[in-house]
């Protein structure tokens, strides 16, 4: 395990970008926007600060991103963390936050499924009801319950 490893969620900013690698390795650059509440300031949503970190994704999961997802999409993103140093044709010393994917979930995907889930959820706990009424009327017709 990597101390740089780093799990973050966010919305996709604009439509995933493919190449490849001098060697032919496909590689997906993607921007995402996460907001969140700085330091010090109090816990409301008008004081959010938006962020954009790149993403890169390699080989399978590069695929995986070209063709599944698409500006405005929520991902929930877990890889390695590194932060680039550089400076800018006017001298000034700047930092960049880039992160190299391991995963990449799909959160309109997983939020729909959870939606399903409830719902299988709440028909078999109706069915469950159904079984403890009739168990009931079994139990209550009988003089000796049998354990």
């Amino acid at each position: 395990m990597s101390l740089s490893s780093i799990t973050i969620s966010g919305t996709l900013k604009k439509d995933p970008e493919k190449r490849f690698t001098p060697t032919n390795i496909p590689v997906t650059n993607l921007l995402i926007e996460v907001s969140y509440i700085p330091r010090g300031s109090k816990n409301n949503q008008d004081n959010l600060s938006v962020q954009a970190i790149r993403v890169n994704a390699w080989r399978d999961l590069a695929e995986f991103c070209e063709k599944k997802l698409k500006t405005g999409d929520k991902i929930l993103i877990t890889g390695r963390v590194q932060v680039n140093a550089y400076t800018t044709n006017e001298g000034k010393k700047r930092r960049e936050v880039e992160i190299d994917a391991n995963t990449i979930t799909l959160l309109n995907d997983l939020l729909s499924s959870a939606g399903e889930k409830n719902a299988e959820f709440q028909k078999t706990d109706n069915l469950v009801s159904e079984k403890i009424t009739d168990l009931d009327e079994i139990v209550s017709s009988t003089e000796e319950i049998p354990f």
